[in-house]
């Protein structure tokens, strides 16, 4: 019997939402992913205080949803609507670079 594979979730542009991917990526690309996360989060959040919402109840709902929450959220983050990339990937850099220092 052949083992079952589970993708990892990824964004609308095909970048992994694992954690453990953040780790070894270029501080331009975390800080990029990071920021689309959050926004993801921040978007899903909001469109939960609408009640019902857009969508209705249920699995229907709970889909379209998530995909407008999503698609909004990378959107912000392609326009950098909340300003933390530049801060983010600059933080990353100083981190990265003080452990090459390290003895």
């Amino acid at each position: 019997m052949a083992e079952m594979q589970i993708s990892p979730l990824t964004t609308s542009a095909g970048r992994s939402l694992d954690p453990a991917s953040f780790a070894h990526a270029d501080p331009k690309e975390a800080a990029s992913r990071f920021e689309a996360l959050l926004a993801t989060m921040l978007v899903k959040e909001m469109r939960s205080s609408l009640g019902d919402g857009f969508f209705g109840k249920g699995p229907e709902g709970d889909v379209y949803g998530g995909w407008l929450d999503q698609h909004v959220g990378q959107s912000l983050a392609d326009r950098d609507a909340l300003h933390l990339e530049n801060v983010l990937r600059e933080s990353l850099q100083r981190k990265a670079k003080a452990i090459e220092e390290l003895p």
